[in-house]
């Protein structure tokens, strides 16, 4: 079993949708409680510290996929790998935080320029 309880997906890229998706496809009130604890934690410290957490726990997955698909072969990204996973996690936090008004266009989309910025065919 994987990280998210399924069986883990070998491929990276396919990985990369994976997590993507679970991001995307959270349901409203998971991304209000997370917008909430975001908004809190700006005052709070003992927050702060826990949305830190939460981060660095996301950043890690997805900068350990990209790291594992460039000693593959599957991606050559334009910047480092550090460099494109903070882009991808600004876009999905932008995602969560702005109604998007047609999710499957911008799911293309965010998958279209991480592709892009992978260096994936």
């Amino acid at each position: 079993m994987g990280e998210t309880g399924h069986h883990a997906e070998v491929d990276p890229w396919n990985r990369l949708v994976a997590l993507i998706d679970r991001i995307l496809n959270a349901t409203i009130h998971n991304q209000h409680l997370l917008i909430e604890l975001w908004r809190d934690g700006m005052r709070d410290t003992e927050l702060r510290d826990e949305c830190e957490e939460h981060w660095t726990s996301y950043r890690a997955r997805l900068l350990r996929t990209v790291v594992e698909g460039c000693n593959q072969g599957a991606f050559s990204p334009m910047l480092s790998p550090g460099k494109v996973v903070d882009v991808l996690l600004a876009m999905l936090a932008g995602a969560i935080l702005t109604p998007v008004s047609s999710a499957d266009r911008f799911r293309i989309a965010l998958l279209e320029h991480l592709a892009q910025m992978l260096g994936r065919a």
